[in-house]
């Protein structure tokens, strides 16, 4: 599966002289590394979800 743009394929090679690394090995560590930011991103989100339904229950309860 081919996914990357001409660009993005310049960049990877670019990276990969770089690094000393496989232009596989590169693509493989930034898909990582992205995914890793997209699931802390969300575990972030839901801890701030569960903040809002304790300030909204807190606010109810003292009638702020």
């Amino acid at each position: 599966m081919v996914v990357l743009d001409k660009q993005l394929e310049t960049r990877v090679r670019r990276a990969s002289k770089k690094l000393g690394l496989g232009e596989r090995e590169v693509i493989q560590r930034a898909v990582s590394n992205y995914l890793g930011e997209v699931e802390d991103f969300i575990s972030l989100q839901h801890e701030l979800r569960k903040w809002d339904v304790l300030t909204a229950k807190t606010i109810r309860k003292h009638k702020f």
